[in-house]
């Protein structure tokens, strides 16, 4: 443990005062200058250190093993040389002013890291709200991007069903298309027979007219709907391939979001240690 007494309480005594105050090794005895409300005079004053305007009692103390003079005075050496005990270590005023220097730039190295870091926290802060939006957006993505994936699942199956169903409106008008052959044929046994009949057969002529006018309709109809039918099959089959497409992009969207929000997570936890890393630096700065 060395014991240290400061001779000027300017600029420079600050920076000797700032250096040594948190020095294990360094037991820091007093500061002394004619002016008590110079800088390193109102730091000791703060931290409980003696001040003195009159130091030439204090280095004839052989328990004091160092005094470091700041002032650069001629005649303060001067003084301190005649009045120092023998084994007094003097250190003058040019290595205290190198040493001053070097806590200066130390403090100015630490008021920029100190700016850096705080910069660096609000930096990490801002990126840190914006991962969390962009995955809130990302989870709120894939969930959508499932649901479509589950409804076009549901609606591939359902045109399918319904193609199906339209598929098995053939036999129900393919056995109307029987009738409708079968009751052409009975209109024209029945006119036939009217023809052969004569005037008694004349009414039974008009039916059997009718009849085969509906038997003509009746196949026209059949017609017309196996082309509806079959257009409607068509269609179907389209609308169930797009939304099979549909399904298989939509799923693929949901995986690959999926990955996006494994990324994010790690993005956001490395976030999160910066962030922790520039708050101990604005801390220790």
């Amino acid at each position: 443990m060395y014991t240290v007494g400061i001779v000027g309480g300017g600029k420079g005594g600050l920076a000797i005062l700032k250096l040594v105050e948190g020095m294990p090794s360094v037991s820091l005895k007093w500061v002394a200058d004619i002016n008590e409300y110079a800088p390193a005079m109102q730091r000791a004053r703060e931290l409980g250190i003696k001040i003195t305007n009159d130091f030439i009692p204090l280095i004839k103390d052989p328990s004091l093993d160092i005094v470091i003079e700041v002032t650069g005075s001629e005649k303060v050496r001067s003084l301190i040389a005649e009045n120092k005990h023998p084994g007094l270590a003097i250190t003058e005023a040019l290595a205290a002013k190198f040493l001053a220097d070097i806590v200066e730039q130390r403090e100015e190295m630490i008021h920029s890291l100190h700016k850096q870091a705080e910069t660096l926290a609000e930096n990490a802060e801002t990126l840190n709200e914006s991962t969390v939006q962009i995955r809130q957006s990302m989870e709120h993505l894939a969930n959508e991007a499932e649901n479509l994936a589950r409804t076009g699942q549901y609606m591939s199956a359902t045109a399918e069903e319904a193609s199906k169903a339209v598929s098995e409106t053939h036999a129900i008008l393919k056995f109307i298309q029987d009738i409708a052959d079968k009751t052409n044929i009975i209109g024209l046994n029945a006119a036939i027979e009217a023809a052969r009949v004569g005037e008694a057969g004349r009414g039974f002529a008009v039916v059997a007219d009718e009849i085969r006018k509906l038997a003509d309709n009746s196949s026209s109809s059949v017609q017309k709907i196996t082309d509806i039918t079959e257009n409607i099959v068509k269609l179907m089959k389209n609308i169930s391939g797009g939304i099979k497409n549909a399904g298989e992009t939509a799923q693929n969207q949901a995986a690959a979001t999926q990955e996006i929000l494994a990324s994010l997570e790690g993005i956001s936890s490395i976030v999160v240690s910066l962030k922790q890393m520039a708050d101990d630096l604005v801390k220790v700065s």
